[in-house]
């Protein structure tokens, strides 16, 4: 398993089938390979006067092996000399990996899709 910063091409190979709204052509990506497969990602988008974290993913049958903690503690750690502040918006499950790195709950939000 490596865990290191991976380009939009592999993030598109991967997870744009899945889920299209993970590929962000702003976003900067750490991804989780298992062999050669792309398990997992996080990203970023920094901007004027935040950060904002997003696109995180890690493919339902690598669930619960601990990947997403190792991901979103490797994105902390590259971020860790920025003074910026950093807005995420999670949901249930990774609530309490945001809360260990020191977030705070601002407000709920739901996320919303209209299909076509």
């Amino acid at each position: 398993m490596r865990i290191e910063q991976i380009d939009l091409s592999l993030v598109k190979l991967n997870f744009e089938q899945i889920q299209p709204d993970l590929v962000d052509f702003n976003a900067k990506y750490i991804g989780c390979l298992i062999g050669d497969e792309l398990v997992g990602i996080v990203a970023w988008v920094e901007l004027d006067n935040h950060i904002y974290l997003c696109h995180d993913h890690v493919k339902e049958q690598y669930r619960d092996r601990g990947i997403y903690k190792l991901l979103n503690g490797a994105r902390q750690h590259h971020l860790k000399d920025k003074s910026k502040q950093q807005i995420a918006y999670c949901n249930s499950s990774s609530l309490k990996t945001f809360l260990d790195y020191g977030f705070r709950i601002e407000k709920n939000l739901f996320k919303v899709i209209k299909y076509p």
